[in-house]
């Protein structure tokens, strides 16, 4: 409706669209009812992302899928990795 920025049909939050039905932060939505991603490279960790460092590259820590390699710690938005 009117004011809202998605509505994906449920009152969740943490899935793209909020409980208000505004979108979440690192995330973007389309169509009715709205299917919402994230966008890996973006420097926001949302969704199934484990860690978002700001780029796509591999063997940094944070994979080109956005999720922390093995070994590394990621923390932050956007994601800082170290080796422990």
């Amino acid at each position: 409706g009117a004011g809202e920025g998605c509505d994906d049909g449920n009152a969740s939050d943490g899935d793209g669209c909020s409980t208000t039905c505004q979108v979440e932060t690192g995330f973007s939505c389309s169509g009715t009812p709205s299917a919402c991603s994230t966008t890996c490279g973006d420097g926001l960790p949302a969704g199934a992302e484990s860690c978002d460092d700001g780029n796509a590259s591999d063997g940094d820590g944070c994979s080109a899928s956005c999720q922390v390699e093995a070994g590394w710690f990621c923390t932050g938005a956007p994601s800082v990795c170290m080796l422990p």
